[in-house]
């Protein structure tokens, strides 16, 4: 048995499973094991390492299990030109037990010690007309030519937004014709300033990401799962309003 295919087979079912174009998923989706996902995970310089360099034994036993294999994906950063962006999210094949929660699995893990970004997915052209389309804005072949594509004519024609929790619904909005923006939590679309004891010192902000996309005269739709739990509700209502 192939292990790398065996294991690419099964997410890429698990992205059609979610409703998301298969163009969309070979654009964005990898199924790295081994020793790669921790490239991918932790590459901070605010992690702490031994003078040689390597991970602590403490952060390595932490990430073994990434070792197994799963999902990766990633997408462009609007704010460095459009190159794919470095943070992103890895879904584990085998995932870790959540510490604070012990009868939990920690289902996603991001770059260890990098602040939250959002993901904005490749796209191929027939999505981006299916998004024209639906929006009512034209793609001019200057769009076309321009090396940030479809996200850039999304910014620079002030078409509609809507931003939702997780990649796979992402993926699976754009296949239906929306520019979907993906963050990774309800609350992960702003950041509140505290002090060194983590203290709030200031109202919250939205992160970078979606403030370059909060542009005046811009639709822009909240979608996120319809959750009964009181604390969520009250979370979403809090970020958002």
């Amino acid at each position: 048995m192939n292990f790398q295919t065996d294991s690419q087979a099964l997410h890429l079912q698990e992205w059609l499973n979610s409703g998301v174009d298969e163009e969309i998923i070979a654009l964005n989706v990898r199924s790295p094991s081994g020793t790669v996902p921790y490239e991918y995970l932790l590459y901070s310089p605010k992690i702490s390492r031994r003078n040689d360099g390597r991970l602590r034994d403490r952060d390595l036993k932490k990430y073994q299990h990434i070792e197994l294999g799963g999902w990766w994906c990633n997408g462009v950063d609007p704010l460095n030109n459009y190159a794919l962006m470095m943070w992103g999210c890895f879904k584990p094949d085998h995932p870790r037990r959540d510490r604070q929660k012990i009868h939990k699995f920690i289902k996603y893990e991001h770059p260890f010690r990098e602040e939250t970004r959002a993901f904005f997915l490749l796209v191929p052209n027939r999505i981006w007309v299916k998004v024209s389309l639906r929006s009512g804005i034209p793609i001019t072949e200057e769009d076309l030519q321009h090396p940030g594509g479809f996200w850039h004519w999304v910014w620079r024609h002030n078409v509609p937004v809507t931003i939702v929790e997780g990649v796979k619904k992402a993926g699976a909005l754009l296949t239906t014709g929306y520019a979907a923006i993906a963050i990774p939590g309800v609350n992960a679309g702003y950041r509140t300033p505290q002090d060194e004891y983590g203290t709030p010192i200031g109202k919250p902000y939205l992160i970078p990401d979606l403030k370059h996309f909060a542009t005046q005269g811009r639709q822009v739709n909240i979608c996120f799962d319809q959750d009964n739990k009181p604390e969520t509700v009250q979370r979403v209502r809090t970020e958002w309003h």
